[in-house]
């Protein structure tokens, strides 16, 4: 990410050929990193090839461009004339970092052996949260099924066969509270279940579930049909949605931001899928997951997503980077960092953190209720809640709620704490479930 940014800015005055030498080395890396032979910068009797590689058994010369304005058709007349000079079958690719002007389009609609792609996919690939097969698959998908030798990256990563129902409404066949009967226990009202679950946020007074082709909207309160919000493959994760509309899903190792029907790519370059985490004022920041080299002294990150790809910022969480589970801002650079066993109070300003016991085993579910307190969701035999004083360290007895784990995230809804847990229906069949609990009885 940061051979991005610095090409972005022009880092160390760089001329706008150094730039394109090194954007095409950038693409040619990604490719080799996602298992693709790929060389850059390629010179024959025929004129140079920006970056070049074989997939599925078909060569495909990539012609790379970084303008300050949409491109014409000119580039696009000239890989044309490069193809008609290679062996036959040979496939070309224009990439545009600012875009095609209306002459291109038109011109790539009448060939057929050029696709297109813009800025959007260019960072998708650069990223990481979209790999390189999955990106050469699709487009070649588009111009040989379809006829199109372009399509949004939202059309590319769109699920093919959308599971028709990956949310249902209501408890599953089998369960009961009392198929969990931890003592003195409360019954939570579960309201929605699904194979796939994997995530959760509220937005405006309704929930925000992650399945695995996409993002499920589904009202609290009153009986109603889940809908989709997002079709989007691989998506992993809670999502995290902002005042102002845009929605943040966490895809591979970058974060997607779906904004007005499209798609674009917000942070990426983690070797692991990020947590989205809820910071100052409902800004997205993230966990990196990394553990590369030792997690059991190696600090886990706090991202913060810059205005542009590449510009993140990042502080030590606090924390290793192997037990963490979740965090939220508490007030000014202040966050709350959850682990499992030990979480951690990080000043990201300061670098100073200070670590503090958890109080349920196997933590998840993360909410914050004022500047100091949190409410924590875990799981033992069942599900346990208790509300955290960030301040001395003390906590509240366990509330047992009748549901195992594994928690897998919690929302809060005005006085509605919704939490993502199990539900066992038979003695090996666990299905994860969206339950409702009264939060004031809670805290």
């Amino acid at each position: 990410m940061s051979r991005y940014a610095d090409l972005r800015k022009q880092v160390g005055g760089m001329t706008e050929s150094v730039r394109g030498m090194r954007f095409n080395s950038l693409l040619a890396d990604a490719l080799v990193r996602d298992g693709i032979d790929a060389e850059a910068d390629q010179r024959g009797p025929h004129g140079e090839v920006d970056v070049a590689f074989c997939y599925g058994g078909t060569w495909w010369l990539l012609e790379a461009k970084w303008y300050a304005d949409p491109i014409t058709d000119e580039p696009l007349r000239h890989l044309s004339d490069v193809l008609t000079e290679r062996l036959p079958g040979t496939m070309g690719i224009l990439a545009s970092w600012s875009g095609f002007a209306a002459s291109a389009l038109r011109r790539a609609e009448r060939s057929r052996d050029v696709v297109l792609l813009d800025r959007t996919h260019v960072e998708a690939l650069i990223s990481g949260t979209v790999s390189g097969p999955e990106l050469i698959d699709a487009v070649n998908r588009s111009l040989s099924v379809f006829g199109h030798p372009s399509l949004p990256l939202a059309a590319l990563l769109r699920p093919r066969r959308p599971d028709p129902a990956p949310l249902w409404s209501g408890a599953p066949d089998g369960f009961t509270p009392a198929a969990v009967a931890a003592p003195g226990a409360v019954d939570p009202t579960v309201t929605a279940y699904g194979a796939t679950i994997a995530g959760i946020t509220a937005d405006h007074g309704r929930l925000l579930i992650t399945v695995d082709d996409g993002i499920m909207n589904l009202a609290v309160g009153r009986r109603a049909q889940p809908r989709r919000r997002l079709e989007l493959t691989d998506c992993v994760g809670s999502p995290l949605a902002t005042t102002d509309g845009d929605l943040f899903v966490v895809r591979n190792g970058g974060v997607l931001r779906h904004r007005q029907d499209a798609l674009e790519v917000a942070a990426g370059g983690f070797t692991r899928p990020p947590i989205i985490v809820p910071g100052p004022h409902g800004t997205p920041w993230l966990l990196d997951r990394d553990t590369v080299g030792w997690p059991g002294t190696e600090h886990a990150s706090l991202v913060q997503i810059g205005d542009h790809l590449g510009d993140q910022q990042r502080w030590p969480a606090g924390l290793p980077a192997g037990v963490y589970q979740a965090a939220c801002w508490l007030h000014e650079r202040t966050f709350f960092v959850l682990g499992d066993g030990h979480s951690a109070i990080t000043d990201v300003d300061t670098g100073e953190h200070r670590w503090i016991e958890t109080p349920v085993g196997r933590p998840h579910g993360l909410i914050r209720l004022d500047e100091r307190h949190v409410l924590i969701v875990g799981a033992d035999r069942h599900v346990l809640i208790t509300v955290l004083d960030t301040a001395t360290g003390q906590a509240t007895e366990p509330t047992p709620i009748n549901l195992t784990g594994p928690v897998r995230g919690a929302a809060r809804i005005r006085d509605a704490l919704i939490i993502l847990a199990g539900a066992p229906v038979d003695h090996a069949t666990v299905v994860p479930v969206v339950a409702r609990l009264d939060l004031p009885s809670l805290v």
